[in-house]
């Protein structure tokens, strides 16, 4: 389960404001999906049951090609820096995100 210290931790470091009533219901939702993987650990399965770690895979019959990866400018890019709160040399300007353990 999530602990409150690591959630207010978690939430302080995703620089999001929450309501006292989003702070709650967000710290229940979470340990509840935390309890749905610890039911889901507690399956037994066969050690020798192949791992799935790349999802379906899409025969060719029925794979889309792929699309070129052709830039096409946009008409008003000015106008979106323009809502950036921080932008410089034409780039959105991001906060720094500390990097340390969390829990």
């Amino acid at each position: 389960m999530i602990s409150q210290d690591i959630f207010d931790e978690l939430v302080r470091s995703a620089a999001i404001e929450l309501q006292p009533e989003e702070r709650t219901e967000l710290f229940k939702e979470l340990n509840s999906q935390m309890e749905v993987i610890r039911q889901l650990d507690a399956i037994p399965l066969d050690d020798m049951l192949p791992l799935v770690v790349h999802g379906n895979p899409y025969p060719p019959h029925v794979r889309c090609d792929l699309r070129q990866d052709e830039w096409i400018p946009f008409d008003n890019a000015a106008g979106i820096l323009a809502q950036a709160p921080v932008s410089k040399d034409r780039c959105f300007v991001s906060p720094d995100v500390p990097h340390q353990r969390i829990g």
